[in-house]
């Protein structure tokens, strides 16, 4: 009877210290970038998408006979990125560009042009990379092909959120 409550209080304890342990572990998985470190990145790899949000600003969601085009706020890591939700099957280039932030000059970044199909519809949704932007203004913009070709500079611009 002795060596099942020796036991017993050996689980107890075991199970005790993993339960104190969840919190701490939890909190450090903060994160995986900080400040303009999360230029470039995405927010779903980093941890920056917890939290985040559409703003409630006009023109921070913009629809197009297209799709959505979304401007996102992520508090957790002060990022912004940009995502287009396409109703249309075609190919399509999502840019974010932030304005200038002292030394930082105005820059635009996105990810290379992709291809939906009319199977992927809905259920796919094209995000750009983030820019850190704790104070800065940041416009989202999608861009289809001239003329239904692909190539370098054949593409024009659909659509654009605001200056958020």
């Amino acid at each position: 009877m002795k060596r099942s409550i020796a036991q017993a209080a050996a689980v107890l304890l075991a199970v005790a210290g993993l339960t104190a342990a969840l919190p701490a572990s939890a909190s450090a998985a903060g994160p995986r970038c900080q400040g303009y470190g999360c230029d470039a990145t995405l927010a779903s790899t980093t941890g920056c998408n917890a939290g985040s949000y559409v703003p409630k600003k006009e023109g921070a969601k913009v629809t197009t006979d297209r799709g959505v085009l979304r401007v996102f706020w992520g508090p957790r890591c002060s990022t912004n990125w940009g995502a287009f939700d396409p109703t249309v099957a075609g190919v399509y280039k999502v840019s974010i560009y932030r304005e200038e932030v002292g030394d930082r000059p105005w820059i635009g970044h996105g990810r290379p042009p992709q291809r939906v199909h009319a199977n992927e519809i809905p259920g796919v949704r094209l995000r750009t990379t983030m820019f850190y932007a704790p104070e800065a203004q940041v416009m989202v913009c999608v861009d289809v092909p001239a003329e239904g070709r692909v190539t370098a500079g054949s593409w024009t611009r659909h659509a654009c959120t605001e200056w958020i």
